[in-house]
């Protein structure tokens, strides 16, 4: 099993007949093959809720709160009710920010529990009367570190070590079929093709299954506690 930066190497030059990458290449071409799988779907190894942020009663729509510093943070993830903010006082109070676009600031500015978030300047505001001083729970996807392809550590920790190779065929994949291509490797692409399907398929059987534990047990007609979500179909019929 490969699992470090020197491994992943190895395994990348076996798959190309013993031939080696240019080191630079190589580490765009796994760069290119972390990034695409990454963003293909919102990994459960990759959900984070981030909680350096707080605000006060002082807080106006106008008050930037800087996300920049989130380093690994790739987009916001949000529940199924659109909820992507909770503010929490540290006890029992709890209020939930709905995102909207930023071309719509001004006409949300005065609607609390809504929030908007500047892509550009990585800025976010909340909107409306910030009814009590708390820490922003911001549930994101984030970004593994980056790969060091010289390492003798384990990387692309995130995920178990076994899926590891599916970098290796991304990578090689790219390199026959779009920057050294002949006949030999054409032929030699179906077969490479087919293993990387396989194992990314296992990859996203693995995350669907870490999915439905978590949730197995929610009833989406309840709240915590018990209590009916309005709109609810009573599903005991009493």
């Amino acid at each position: 099993m490969i699992s470090t930066g020197e491994n992943l190497v190895d395994f990348i030059t076996a798959l190309n007949a013993g031939a080696s990458i240019d080191a630079d290449l190589l580490d765009v071409l796994v760069d290119n093959a972390r990034t695409i799988i990454e963003e293909e779907r919102p990994w459960m190894v990759l959900r984070k809720t981030d909680t350096s942020k707080t605000v006060t009663t002082g807080n106006t729509w106008q008050t930037a709160i800087d996300l920049s510093t989130i380093t690994d943070f790739s987009r916001f993830y949000m529940n199924q009710d659109g909820v992507v903010i909770k503010l929490f006082d540290g006890n029992d109070r709890k209020e939930d920010y709905i995102l909207k676009t930023f071309d719509q600031r001004l006409e949300y500015k005065d609607v609390s529990h809504t929030c908007v978030y500047d892509e550009n300047s990585k800025t976010l505001y909340l909107n409306g009367v910030v009814p009590f001083s708390g820490t922003l729970h911001i549930p994101y996807m984030s970004t593994s570190p980056a790969l060091d392809l010289e390492s003798t550590s384990a990387i692309w920790t995130n995920f178990p070590s076994r899926f590891l190779p599916v970098l290796g065929y991304y990578a090689i994949g790219i390199n026959r079929g779009a920057i050294d291509y002949d006949d030999i490797n054409r032929n030699m692409l179906p077969e490479n093709r087919a293993t990387l399907d396989a194992l990314k398929n296992a990859m996203e059987k693995w995350d669907n299954e870490k999915a439905l534990a978590s949730i197995q047990s929610n009833d989406p007609t309840e709240f915590p506690g018990g209590y009916p979500r309005a709109g609810a179909i009573n599903r005991y019929g009493d």
